[in-house]
C-alpha cells in the first residue's frame, strides 16, 4: 500500500508540474529542486495511506485454501528460480530519498597507476588493500589506540566504523553533578566514561548490536531501543577498557574494568583473559553448560544472540527469526561465580584459548553456511514428532547418530578422487548429504537442546553417574567434536558453500527421525544386555577408558525362531575395547535406542563372539541371542571385511600367547618396557618404547615314539609378545627361534639403570631387533639361560664342569669339513647337565631328555643336546693326543648357538647359521681338547655313563687268528694302541684305538670275571694275554670312503663277540702293565711254560 501511495503522489506531482510548466514556461525550478534533494535529502515523512473503499456493511468473502494441491516443501526448480530472482525489485527504479552526500578530508587511495603499464598485478594490490583496512592518512596518533576485537564475530562494517570513530581526538566530558548514593556510583561513572570517550559521530550514529534484527524500530521508548541502548552501553565499556590497554606490559588496568579490589590475583587474571579473548576455554571446574560454545555473558543485563535459524528464501510462511525462535538463555551473575580459585593461566592455557577461538570461529562459519537447512529440519521433525514432546535424551541420541554418519561420510568423500563426470556429481551430492547430516547434529545440540531447562539449570554438583549427567556429557562431546571437525574442514578448504550459493539438490535427506519397520513387540520382548550409557552406545572416538577402532552403519533384522515376525531398522556397529581388557567388543545400537546390545567376552553380560556366525558369502553376521532371538546384520562387502579384519587380527594377536600343540611354556613376564627397532620406514611398531608388554616364551618339542622308547626332542623356541591393553593399537610379535639360526643377544641398561636385554631376529623378509627392559635382573638372567639352553630344571643338576682348551666340529657332507668359524672363538669350559641320580654310572645317558653339554666361549655359548637312542652315541680317543676326545653324532636339529651381537663380527652369525644347517643335515663329529687327562675322564663319564678305570698306551696289540683248514695261527699285530678299561655298574669293557692298523681303527669288547688273564715278562717285554677272549673284529675301512663312523666305538651297545681267540697286549714298562692289571675284573696269573691248552 505504501508503494501504491508513493507512486500516486509522484504521478500527481508530475501532472501538476507539467500543467504549470505549460502556463509559466519555467524550466529551472525542477532542476534546482532535484539538486537540493540530492544534496540535502528530504524529511522522513510518512506518506498518507490510501483508505480502502468502505464495504456495504459486510466483510469481504474469504477464499478457500486448496490444501490438496498445496505442498509442504518447494521443488528444486522453484528454489533455483527464487534464487535467480532474489534481489530484484519489483519497482523499475529505486527511490533515492533519504540519501545524504558529504565530503571527506581523507586523501584518495591510490590502488595502481598506468593501467596496463602498471608494474604490480591487480591481485597483489587487492591483497594489500584488504590488509590495510583504513585509508592512507587516517592512521591514529601514537598516543591513541584503535580498538580491535579479536575473535568476536563482528561485521566488518561495524569494525571499520569503530576504528574511524576512535581516530578522532579524545574529548573529555563536561563536569556535572551526580548523586552520592552508593548503588548508582558505578553505573553513572560508566556512563560518564562512555559519553566522554566516544566521539560525537559515534554518539550520533550508534554502533549496531551484533544480534539486532533487520527491521529496526526508531521509537526511543520501545523495548527494542532500550535493549539496544543497554547493549551500546556495554560495548562502549568494552571499547573504553580496550583503549586503556597498555602495549608496553601487555596488561589491562583492573580499575578501568570495574574490578573489585578484593578479588584474588587468580580471579583477576582469569577475568582479564576473558575480556582479552572471549573464547578462552573454561577451567575444568566450570560446568559444561558454561562453555564458550554457547552464548554466555558476564552480566545479566547484556545478552548476545547466537546465529539462529535463518529464514529460508523458499519458505512461504514467516521466517523462524520472526516467528520467535527463543534465544539461547544467558546466565546470571550468580551462575558465573566460581567457588574454587583457578590456577593462574600460563602460556599453554593462552595458546589453548587461541586454538579454542579458532575452532569456535570455524563452527560459527559452518553454522552460517548451513543455517538455511534448519527450517527443513524443523518441518521434518514436526511431521513425525513435535519437538516439545521429545525428551532431551532422544534429541541427543539423534544428534549423535547424525554426527557419526555425517563425519564418516565426509571423511569417505574427501578421500575419493573420481575422474568421470558422473563420479564427480555423485561425490558432490554425497558431500552435500554429509554437510546436511552434520548440520542436523549442530541444529539439535546448539539450537534445540540449548533451550531445554536441563541444559540451562545444569549444575557441576550433579551426580556424574546419573543418566542426565551422561546425556549432558554426550551433548558437550558432540559440540567439542563439531569444533574440531569444522576447524579441520576450514583449514583444508572443505566447508560447505555459503547459504546464498549453496545448492539444494533434489533427493537430499533432511529427516531427523529414523523409524524402524516391523513388529516393535519383538524388541520389547528381547531381554536387554547390560546397562550402557549414551556415550558407550554411540562412541565418538577414543575416551579415557575405551578405544574405538571402527564404525559402520548396517541394516539390522531382529527375528525370532519360533515366529515369523521381524523388526528391521538401521543400526550402527562400533568396535571398541576397554583399556583394562584385552578382548574386542562390538556395540550395536539403533537411533531410537530400542535395539541396543554389546558383543563381548563375558557371557553373563550378553552375547559373546562365540555366538557370532560369519557368513562371508552373504556379507552378513548372525548373532545368536537368548530366548531364541537372532539378530542379522547385513553389511556391504567393504564393511564386512573391515569388521572381520579387525576381529580376526586382534584374535590372532591374543592367540599367539596361547600354548599350542607340541609346545611347553617356559617363560612368562610383564616386562617394564619394550622397544622395536628395524629399518623399515613403514614399521608396524612405533619407535618409542611401549610399557607393560606381555611376553611368553615357548619351547617347541617333538615327541618321537620309537620302539626303544619315547623321546622328547628340542626343536627351538617361539617368542610371543603382545602390547599392553593400555596401548590402543594392539601389536604383537610371534617369532620362531629355530635351531638353524644362532641367537644374537646383548645385555643393556635401561633409562633408569634397569636391566635390559636385546634380541635380534632374522626373517626371510625382514631383520629387526627388540629391547626388553625388566624390573629385576633375575628375570633377564632367567630368560637368557632358557634361550641358550643352560637353564637348570627342577630335577636337573650340573653333573660335570671343567675348563676346556678347544672345541671343533667336523661335518661329513661329501667328505670331512671342519668349521673354521669355531677355531677363532675363545673357548673357556664345559658343563654337562642331566638328571642327578647320585653317581655318574647311575645317570641315564640313553633316551634322556635332559642330557646336554653347554660349552662356553668368551662371546657366547653352544649347547649340544645329547638326546639319543641306543647305539647312537659313539666316541674315539686320539692315539697321539691323550687329552683329545671325539664324539660322533648323526644329523641333529637340537643344537643351540648363541652369541653376543655387539662383540662378534657381522660374518660370524652367518657362518654359524651355515654350520647349524650342515649339522642338521649330515653326521658330524665334535672334538674336545681338555687341559688335563682327568678333565677328559670326567667329561667322558658324564656323557657316556662309563667311568674310566684305566687309560694308557700299549706298544703292541696282537690278535691271534686261526686259519680255516689247518690248525695254524696267524697274528694281527697293531703298533701303538690307546687302551681304556671302562665300567658302568657291573659291565667292564676294554676299548682299543689303533693308528695305521690295516684291519681296523678301533674295537671294544666286554671283560668278565670268568676270563683268564696271564702276564709274561720274558725277552724284556711286559705282556698280558687274555686267554680265549670273546670279541668282535675291528671294522675294516670302506674302500669307497663313503661310510663314516667306522673309527668310533659305541659303549652302550658293543658289537656281538663272534671271535674266540687270544689277545696279547704288550707294554713298555712293568708299571704300566700293573696299572692295567688292577683294572681287570679278575686276577692276573703268571703265564705257564707249557703254553696254551688249545695248542
Amino acid at each position: 500500500m505504501e508503494e501504491h501511495s508513493i507512486a500516486g503522489k509522484e504521478h500527481d506531482k508530475k501532472s501538476k508540474s507539467r500543467f504549470m510548466g505549460k502556463l509559466f514556461k519555467d524550466k529551472k525550478a525542477p532542476v534546482d529542486n532535484n539538486v537540493d534533494d540530492f544534496l540535502h535529502g528530504t524529511a522522513d515523512r510518512l506518506p498518507p495511506m490510501p483508505l480502502a473503499p468502505a464495504s456495504a456493511g459486510h466483510p469481504p468473502p474469504l477464499s478457500r485454501i486448496d490444501t490438496i494441491n498445496a505442498r509442504r516443501w518447494p521443488t528444486a526448480a522453484e528454489i533455483q528460480h527464487t534464487r535467480r530472482t532474489r534481489g530484484r525489485s519489483a519497482s523499475p527504479k529505486r527511490s533515492k530519498k533519504g540519501l545524504v552526500v558529504r565530503f571527506t578530508n581523507n586523501k584518495p587511495e591510490v590502488i595502481g597507476e598506468g593501467g596496463d603499464e602498471s608494474t604490480e598485478p591487480v591481485a597483489e594490490i587487492g591483497l594489500r588493500k584488504r590488509a590495510h583496512s583504513h585509508p592512507v592518512g587516517s592512521h591514529p596518533a601514537p598516543d591513541q589506540v584503535v580498538p580491535k576485537f579479536e575473535g568476536l564475530p563482528m561485521p566488518s562494517k561495524v569494525i571499520d566504523s569503530i576504528e574511524d570513530q576512535f581516530t578522532d581526538a579524545f574529548r573529555p566530558g563536561p563536569l556535572r553533578r551526580t548523586q552520592t548514593g552508593y548503588e548508582s556510583i558505578a553505573e553513572q561513572n560508566d556512563r560518564a566514561d562512555l559519553v566522554g570517550r566516544t566521539s560525537p559521530d559515534l554518539r550520533e550514529n550508534p554502533i549496531p548490536s551484533l544480534g539486532d534484527a533487520r527491521n529496526q524500530s526508531h521509537d526511543p521508548t520501545s523495548f527494542a531501543e532500550r535493549v539496544r541502548a543497554e547493549m551500546r552501553s556495554g560495548e562502549g565499556k568494552a571499547l573504553h577498557s580496550r583503549a586503556e590497554y597498555s602495549p608496553d606490559n601487555g596488561q589491562l588496568k583492573a580499575e578501568s574494568l570495574g574490578f573489585d579490589s578484593d578479588l584474588t590475583p587468580q580471579l583477576q587474571e582469569l577475568r582479564l583473559n576473558t575480556i582479552r579473548n572471549s573464547y578462552i576455554a573454561t577451567s575444568p571446574a566450570v560446568p559444561p553448560s558454561l562453555q564458550p560454545g554457547e552464548s554466555q555473558t558476564p552480566s545479566s543485563s547484556r545478552k548476545t544472540t547466537p546465529i539462529t535459524e535463518s529464514p529460508a528464501p523458499l519458505s512461504r510462511g514467516p521466517s523462524l527469526l520472526q516467528s520467535g525462535e527463543p534465544p539461547t538463555p544467558s546466565f546470571s551473575q550468580k551462575s558465573l561465580s566460581i567457588t574454587e580459585s583457578p590456577a593462574p593461566l600460563s602460556r599453554a592455557s593462552t595458546l589453548q584459548g587461541a586454538a579454542f577461538a579458532v575452532a569456535e570461529d570455524a563452527m560459527h562459519d559452518f553454522q552460517k553456511r548451513v543455517a538455511h537447512l534448519f527450517t527443513l529440519f524443523r518441518l521434518s521433525t514436526e511431521s513425525v514428532k513435535p519437538l516439545t514432546q521429545c525428551s532431551i535424551e532422544e534429541l541427543i541420541r539423534a544428534a549423535l547418530w547424525w554426527f557419526l554418519r555425517g563425519r564418516m561420510n565426509l571423511e569417505a568423500r574427501v578421500r575419493e578422487r573420481p575422474a568421470s563426470p558422473e563420479g564427480q556429481r555423485t561425490r558432490l551430492f554425497a558431500l552435500q548429504q554429509a554437510y546436511s547430516d552434520l548440520a542436523k547434529s549442530l541444529w539439535l545440540t546448539q539450537i534445540i537442546t540449548s533451550e531445554r531447562p536441563e541444559v540451562v539449570n545444569y549444575s557441576p554438583l550433579m551426580d556424574r553417574d546419573s543418566p542426565m549427567a551422561n546425556v549432558l556429557e554426550a551433548r558437550q562431546s558432540i559440540i567439542s567434536n563439531l569444533r574440531k571437525l569444522t576447524m579441520s574442514m576450514k583449514r583444508n578448504g572443505f566447508l560447505p558453500p555459503d547459504g546464498d550459493d549453496a545448492p539444494l539438490p533434489q533427493g537430499l535427506d533432511n529427516s531427523i527421525w529414523i523409524v524402524g519397520d516391523g513388529s516393535r513387540s519383538l524388541v520389547a520382548s528381547m531381554r536387554p544386555s547390560g546397562n550402557m550409557s549414551m556415550s558407550d552406545t554411540f562412541p565418538l572416538g577414543d575416551s579415557t577408558n575405551k578405544y574405538q577402532f571402527g564404525r559402520v552403519f548396517v541394516e539390522g533384522i531382529l527375528e525370532e525362531e519360533a515366529a515369523s515376525q521381524h523388526y528391521r531398522c538401521p543400526v550402527v556397529v562400533s568396535l571398541v575395547r576397554a583399556q583394562m581388557e584385552k578382548d574386542l567388543s562390538a556395540v550395536i545400537a539403533s537411533q531410537d535406542g530400542l535395539l541396543k546390545l554389546c558383543i563381548q567376552a563375558d557371557r553373563t553380560q550378553g552375547p559373546t563372539w562365540n555366538d557370532v556366525t560369519w557368513q562371508p558369502k552373504y556379507n552378513s553376521l548372525k548373532v545368536g541371542l537368548p530366548r531364541g532371538f537372532v539378530l542379522r546384520l547385513h553389511c556391504s562387502e567393504q564393511d564386512f571385511r573391515m569388521i572381520y579384519g579387525i576381529y580376526d587380527y586382534q584374535a590372532k594377536v591374543h592367540a599367539s600367547l596361547n600354548q599350542r600343540r607340541d609346545e611347553v611354556l617356559i617363560f612368562e613376564s610383564a616386562i617394564r618396557s619394550f622397544k622395536y627397532i628395524d629399518q623399515d620406514p613403514q614399521s608396524r611398531f612405533p619407535k618409542e618404547p611401549l610399557p607393560h608388554c606381555h611376553v611368553r616364551v615357548f619351547e617347541k618339542v617333538l615327541v618321537d615314539k620309537a620302539a626303544a622308547g619315547a623321546r622328547t626332542m628340542h626343536r627351538g623356541f617361539r617368542f610371543a609378545l603382545v602390547t599392553s591393553p593400555k596401548t590402543k593399537n594392539l601389536r604383537g610379535i610371534d617369532q620362531d627361534l629355530l635351531p638353524n639360526q644362532p641367537i644374537q643377544y646383548g645385555f643393556l641398561r635401561g633409562e633408569d639403570g634397569q636391566p635390559a636385554m636385546l634380541l635380534s631376529f632374522a626373517n626371510p623378509k625382514s631383520v629387526y631387533k627388540i629391547i626388553m627392559t625388566f624390573d629385576e635382573p633375575n628375570e633377564r638372567a632367567s630368560l637368557h639361560r632358557l634361550l641358550t639352553g643352560t637353564a637348570i630344571g627342577n630335577s636337573e643338576e650340573v653333573i660335570a664342569e671343567a675348563p676346556m682348551k678347544a672345541f671343533a666340529i667336523a661335518t661329513y657332507s661329501g667328505g670331512e669339513h671342519d668349521a673354521a668359524c669355531l677355531k677363532t672363538l675363545d673357548w673357556q669350559g664345559f658343563r654337562v647337565i642331566n638328571e642327578d641320580n647320585g653317581d655318574l654310572q647311575d645317570d641315564n645317558t640313553v633316551l634322556s631328555d635332559h642330557l646336554r653339554v653347554a660349552v662356553d666361549f668368551k662371546t657366547g655359548s653352544l649347547t649340544d643336546r645329547i638326546n639319543i637312542g641306543p647305539g647312537e652315541l659313539r666316541m674315539r680317543l686320539d692315539v697321539k693326543s691323550s687329552k683329545q676326545l671325539k664324539i660322533f653324532r648323526q644329523a641333529q636339529e637340537d643344537m643351540t648357538l648363541s652369541v653376543i651381537e655387539s662383540q662378534v663380527s657381522h660374518e660370524l652369525p652367518r657362518e654359524l647359521a651355515e654350520l647349524l644347517k650342515n649339522v642338521s643335515k649330515s653326521p658330524s663329529a665334535r672334538t674336545y681338547l681338555f687341559p688335563g687327562l682327568q678333565d677328559l675322564h670326567l667329561f667322558q663319564a658324564a656323557v657316556t655313563g662309563f667311568v674310566v678305570l684305566y687309560d694308557g698306551m700299549a706298544s703292541s696289540f696282537n690278535i691271534a687268528r686261526r686259519r680255516m683248514v689247518v690248525p695254524i695261527y696267524k697274528k694281527w699285530d697293531a703298533a701303538s694302541t690307546r687302551i681304556q678299561i671302562v665300567q658302568r655298574d657291573k659291565v667292564i669293557q676294554l676299548v682299543a684305538f689303533f693308528e695305521n692298523f690295516s684291519h681296523g681303527d678301533c674295537m671294544n669288547f666286554p671283560l668278565k670275571s670268568t676270563d683268564t688273564f696271564e702276564s709274561s715278562g720274558k725277552t724284556g717285554k711286559y705282556s698280558l694275554r687274555i686267554v680265549d677272549a670273546k670279541f668282535a673284529l675291528p671294522k675294516p675301512r670302506p674302500e669307497n670312503g663313503e661310510a663314516v663312523g667306522h673309527d668310533f666305538v659305541c659303549l652302550d651297545m658293543p658289537e656281538y663277540p663272534g671271535e674266540h681267540d687270544d689277545i696279547t697286549i704288550v707294554f713298555d714298562t712293568e708299571t704300566e702293565r700293573e696299572k692295567f692289571s688292577k683294572a681287570l675284573p679278575a686276577p692276573v696269573k703268571v703265564a705257564s711254560r707249557m703254553g696254551s691248552v688249545r695248542r
